[in-house]
């Protein structure tokens, strides 16, 4: 047999030329005649069939007709002939054909030794865990590894950042906004917005800079950027990133209402914290374009992310440079029962406000009573009731959707 012919297979291409060497001394070559079956609909079996040579067609079960006849010329014939378990497809020989059976634990342990790090190995070392687990391996190793491609802070918003930590002065902040003009214009028009807006109205960034502040400023610029992040080449995924991009907005404008009625942390930084709470969502939603079954089960994709975006988005906002509290926020948005001493901090309201959002969608059902959600009592001291905290949304509604409409505008 032709080994160099081998590596043009999927998996086997990874293999060196002595690892396919001791592969062939377990391998079995099939020789089928016309008619012959190789694999039965339902069947469980535990190997990879390669077509090395003639034409398998490929039936339906119970159907006589085949749906597709498989030419070991075909680019297709060049993976195995069908990964799932059990087994789709009844194939049979349409020709004399030529077939390598292998066993897949034999394949593994070899791959396993590999001198190659292809998500196409990773994905058959690990398809015995759930794909939403094998997601979350591959974004553990790479970051292990110092490959995990991460989610950076937009350039404007990090220039502004270290401008305002450097100590410059509104002016020369105002020159570096306004090299944006769309960052500029949001700006201005948040420093004029009932939120912020004083007994004039402004009309240059270096006035808005003064009356809302560099802290401010420096917040809601990285506020102001964050929506580049949420992007994907996928249709599909870009439809996960809007309606990542729409919860965000709408937990970050509860944390700014929250905060402002509760004056326990900045506003503003409650706002970005609501905000940037699902990052770690960004690089589970773009590792996943590689798993087909997340992309064509939403309830998977969603379970994926529910679990691992608090670790992930841990981890982009350290490399950030966010402190401890932001970090928190990030890790703990989801943890009903989180329980700390001292005051409300940002996870804290991010919880609450998560919290909100569910009651009034209707999905009080599935959360915690009220006063077993320590973040409520922190808060919010005293003994809030579901008509108290519906109440306190409706009174502050037009503050919410003034914070709503800066964010996405």
């Amino acid at each position: 047999m032709d080994i160099s012919r081998l590596k043009d297979y999927e998996y086997l291409r990874h293999l060196t030329q002595d690892q396919i060497i001791v592969l062939l001394s377990k391998a079995e070559l099939l020789k089928l005649k016309p008619g012959d079956t190789l694999i039965q609909a339902g069947d469980e079996d535990d190997e990879e069939f390669f077509l090395l040579a003639g034409e398998l067609d490929f039936h339906e079960a119970n159907k006589r007709t085949p749906m597709r006849t498989l030419h070991a010329s075909s680019p297709d014939a060049y993976r195995p002939l069908t990964r799932e378990r059990p087994r789709p497809y009844t194939i049979a020989a349409h020709s004399p054909a030529a077939v390598l059976k292998v066993k897949l634990e034999d394949l593994k342990a070899l791959l396993r030794e590999a001198p190659t790090d292809s998500f196409e190995v990773k994905r058959v070392l690990r398809e015995d865990q759930p794909e939403s687990r094998q997601v979350f391996f591959d974004i553990y190793e790479d970051l292990r590894n110092n490959r995990l491609t991460l989610p950076s802070i937009p350039e404007v918003a990090l220039k502004i950042r270290k401008l305002i930590d450097a100590g410059n002065s509104a002016a020369t902040i105002a020159k570096a906004v306004t090299a944006d003009p769309v960052i500029a214009a949001k700006l201005l028009r948040a420093a004029n917005s009932p939120l912020f807006r004083g007994l004039r109205e402004f009309t240059t960034c270096t006035q808005a800079i003064v009356r809302i502040g560099l802290k401010t400023t420096k917040q809601l610029v990285m506020t102001f950027t964050v929506k580049e992040l949420f992007h994907a080449k996928r249709p599909s995924t870009r439809k996960h990133m809007a309606d990542l991009w729409n919860h965000s907005i709408e937990i970050a404008a509860i944390c700014y209402v929250l905060a402002s009625k509760t004056r326990t942390v900045d506003p503003e930084q409650a706002m970005l914290a609501g905000l940037l709470h699902d990052i770690g969502a960004i690089p589970i939603l773009a590792y996943a374009e590689n798993y087909p079954h997340l992309q064509d089960s939403p309830a998977a994709l969603a379970e994926a992310v529910r679990e691992f975006r608090g670790e992930v988005g841990g981890i982009i906002l350290q490399r950030w440079g966010f402190d401890e509290d932001m970090i928190n926020a990030a890790r703990e948005a989801e943890n009903w029962q989180r329980d700390h001493t001292g005051e409300a901090d940002l996870a804290d309201f991010v919880i609450v406000a998560q919290y909100y959002h569910l009651l009034v969608q209707g999905q009080g059902e599935a959360l915690p009573a009220l006063n077993a959600v320590p973040a409520m009592q922190r808060v919010l001291p005293g003994e809030p009731d579901a008509e108290k905290s519906l109440a306190l949304l409706q009174e502050a509604h037009e503050q919410v959707v003034e914070v709503r409409h800066m964010l996405a505008g």
